[in-house]
């Protein structure tokens, strides 16, 4: 009775991956604080531009390669966020196709906005560490989450909710929040995909 419960247990622990992406934030609090900061000033000024579409998906992915990397214990830098040009045209589109997506659905009466967040929430670690192509990565992100729709759904809801909390926090407080919330996504991803062996 207990190995059937054990079997069928849900692989779904918002709580431990929130707690896992903080204390993995927490541990070099100082390093994710500035590599956030590059990566919005960069999605900021670029966003009011063409040139936002274009950096935005690179950036999550180098965001993703940095996470990756620290939660293998494996060194890594600022600098490594300019590792998602390595893959850039997947990842470009990628970004460019998620953004589009997320901005019909959240005009169609909001939820499907959420729908979307959800379903393409790995879809930059997709690229980045399986080096999927861009619809490959989509689809892939979209096929694992639709199994636990309604988990994720949540999980993208508690961390909006972190990222306003730090805003409010003198704005100051997304240095951690957005970290925090990425690096907890990074953790979902470890547990759900698993990460792809490097040399």
């Amino acid at each position: 009775m207990e190995s059937n419960q054990t079997a069928t247990a849900s692989p779904i622990n918002m709580g431990r991956w929130i707690s896992e992406g903080w204390n993995l934030v927490n541990q070099d609090l100082g390093f994710f604080a500035v590599l956030t900061l590059v990566f919005l000033v960069i999605t900021i000024v670029a966003g009011s531009t063409v040139l936002g579409l274009v950096l935005l998906g690179p950036l999550q992915a180098g965001y993703f390669y940095i996470l990756l990397q620290k939660l293998q214990g494996r060194p890594a830098t600022i600098g490594d966020i300019g590792r998602g040009f390595d893959v850039f045209i997947p990842a470009m589109l990628m970004g460019i196709l998620v953004g589009v997506f997320e901005a019909i659905g959240f005009m169609l009466c909001i939820l499907p906005g959420f729908l979307v967040m959800a379903w393409y929430l790995f879809a930059p670690a997709f690229v980045m560490d399986k080096r999927m192509d861009f619809w490959q990565a989509m689809e892939a992100s979209r096929t694992l989450i639709q199994k636990y729709l309604f988990e994720f759904v949540l999980f993208v809801l508690v961390q909006i909710i972190i990222i306003l909390l730090g805003l409010l926090c003198c704005v100051i407080g997304v240095l951690v929040a957005l970290p925090v919330c990425m690096a907890a996504t990074a953790c979902a991803y470890r547990d759900l995909v698993g990460l792809a062996p490097t040399a």
